[in-house]
C-alpha cells in the first residue's frame, strides 16, 4: 500500500521518515513527497563538496552528457514497516535529467544515524544544460508500507563514504558511456581528415599543374605554327578561352598550395617545439 499525502505527514510529525527540522510540509504530495537537493554532499564536474562543504555557487549546472551526485535537504530516518521509492520528478525528468541509482530505500535507512541522507546520481541526457538551485524539488518519494516483520538491518559505511570510494576507481566517472564514444569518435574524425587533408589537396594542386602544362604547351604549340595552319576556332575565340583556362588552372593550384601549406603548419609548428624541447633537455 502507497501511503498517502495525510498518512506521510502523520508519520513525519511522529518522528518517523525523516529527522525534525529537515522536512518541509510544502514538499507533501498527494501520494508521495518531493525531495529537496542540498547545496552541500555533492560531486559535480569531478568535483566533491561533501558534508558540510557547501557548494560555492548559486546553482549547480550539469552539462549534456555529464553525470553528477546530487544530495537531500531530509535526513533519512525510516521506521521498519515503510519502504521507499526514489524516481525523477516530471519537470526535470523533460530537461533531460535520469537518475543512475537504486530506486528503493530500505526500511531503517538512516535509523540511529545523525546525518544519513539519500545521494543520488543522475545524468543530463538532454541537449542543454540542465541547472539546479538548492532547494528545488527534483525526486519524487513515494513510501510502501511493509508486510511482515524484518531482520537487523547489516552495517554498512556511511552512504557518502561508500560513493566516493566507488566512483574514484572509475574513469570519467561524470561522463555519461554515450558521450565519451561520441567524443571518442569526433576526435578520431578530426585525426582521420587532418590525416587526408595534406593529400587530398596535394592531389588537387597535382591535376591543377598538370591542366596548367597542357594548356601551355597548347599555347606554345600554336605560337609556332604558321597562321594558315592554325584552325579557326583559335584565330575565333580559342585564345580566350585557353587563356581563361590557364589563369583558373594558376589559382587553383596557388590556392591548393596555400590550402596545403596552411594545413601542415602545425605539424612542422609541433615539430619545431619538440625539437626546442628536445636540445633544451640535452642542454
Amino acid at each position: 500500500m502507497i501511503l498517502s499525502g495525510d498518512e506521510i505527514l502523520k508519520r513525519l510529525k511522529n518522528g518517523e521518515i525523516f529527522k525534525a527540522g529537515s522536512w518541509d510540509e510544502s514538499a507533501l504530495k498527494e501520494a508521495s513527497y518531493a525531495l529537496r537537493i542540498a547545496p552541500d554532499g555533492l560531486m559535480v564536474e569531478e568535483e566533491s563538496y561533501p558534508p558540510g562543504k557547501k557548494f560555492p555557487r548559486e546553482y549547480i549546472e550539469i552539462e549534456p552528457g555529464r553525470i553528477a551526485v546530487l544530495s537531500t535537504v531530509e535526513r533519512l530516518n525510516m521506521p521498519d514497516n515503510l519502504v521507499g521509492k526514489i524516481g525523477v520528478r516530471l519537470d526535470q525528468a523533460l530537461q533531460g535529467v535520469t537518475g543512475l541509482m537504486g530506486i528503493q530505500v530500505d526500511p531503517l535507512y538512516g535509523s540511529g544515524e545523525d546525518d544519513e541522507r539519500l545521494f543520488i546520481r543522475v545524468a543530463n541526457l538532454g541537449n542543454e544544460p540542465v541547472r539546479l538551485f538548492p532547494g528545488d524539488q527534483v525526486f519524487t518519494f513515494e513510501l510502501h508500507e511493509l508486510k511482515g516483520k524484518i531482520g537487523s538491518p547489516p552495517h554498512r559505511d556511511p552512504m557518502w563514504h561508500r560513493i566516493t570510494r566507488r566512483l574514484s576507481n572509475q574513469n570519467k566517472s561524470s561522463w555519461t558511456y554515450i558521450t565519451r564514444v561520441r567524443s571518442d569518435l569526433t576526435a578520431e574524425t578530426e585525426k582521420v581528415r587532418h590525416t587526408f587533408q595534406p593529400i587530398v589537396l596535394f592531389g588537387v594542386f597535382l591535376v591543377a599543374v598538370t591542366i596548367l602544362g597542357v594548356a601551355i604547351s597548347l599555347i606554345l604549340s600554336v605560337r609556332d605554327t604558321p597562321q594558315l595552319e592554325v584552325p579557326s576556332w583559335v584565330t575565333n575565340w580559342g585564345w580566350i578561352l585557353l587563356y581563361t583556362l590557364s589563369v583558373a588552372t594558376l589559382s587553383t593550384a596557388l590556392v591548393g598550395v596555400a590550402t596545403f601549406l596552411q594545413s601542415t603548419a602545425p605539424l612542422f609548428s609541433r615539430k619545431r617545439r619538440r625539437d626546442r624541447k628536445r636540445r633544451g633537455d640535452g642542454d
